[in-house]
């Protein structure tokens, strides 16, 4: 997934970079790009970030940004590669690829993984028990609030049909999507996703 085989002039948005896992493991790998921008909304996140880049002493090639995905605070068409895992669910998907797109450049490609929901949740009934197992799960495994927040994602994650036109409406080309099967029967199918910029 964040095998974006970038050039060494190129630049990466990783959103939604968390503790910036994503930049730290590009230049582990010794990954040739210019600058790995990592974005969160969540400053703590971030901290934590900062200190695993220190480790690599190479902070300069992965700044870090506090801000909304759905608010990005860069200059049109900065970006040659943008990636953006496990967390789609929790955004308005038409407005996170409004501003992927104008900070991408033209021909940039974007990748996403997250989760993909089935045409069958579209069903009021079902959405509603998909719910309350997110909420149970996520209570038990980690804590309440983690619990309401993947419980009230459910919303957002949407088909790989969904995700296809979505794509094509905000401007974006050459779509492949690969759909993963859950290890469990509840849970949704893990989606991989990639497209470029048109224009």
């Amino acid at each position: 997934m964040v095998d974006c085989s970038p050039r060494e002039s190129e630049t990466i948005l990783d959103i939604a970079t968390g503790t910036a896992f994503i930049p730290a493991y590009l230049i582990d790998k010794r990954s040739k790009f210019s600058k790995a921008v990592g974005l969160d909304i969540t400053f703590g996140m971030l901290v934590q970030g900062k200190n695993r880049l220190l480790k690599s002493k190479k902070t300069t090639l992965a700044p870090l940004v506090c801000a909304s995905a759905l608010d990005m605070p860069f200059q049109r068409q900065v970006f040659d590669h943008a990636i953006c895992c496990l967390a789609t669910h929790h955004m308005s998907a038409d407005d996170l690829l409004s501003n992927i797109h104008r900070s991408l450049k033209t021909g940039g490609a974007l990748r996403i993984a997250d989760a993909g929901a089935s045409s069958k949740w579209k069903n009021v009934i079902i959405r509603f028990f998909i719910k309350m197992a997110a909420f149970l799960y996520f209570l038990f495994s980690e804590n309440f609030s983690r619990a309401l927040a993947e419980s009230a994602a459910i919303g957002n994650i949407h088909t790989s049909k969904e995700w296809e036109e979505r794509f094509k409406r905000h401007g974006f080309v050459d779509i492949s999507i690969e759909q993963l099967r859950s290890k469990h029967f509840w849970a949704p199918n893990p989606l991989f996703m990639k497209a470029f910029k048109n224009t």
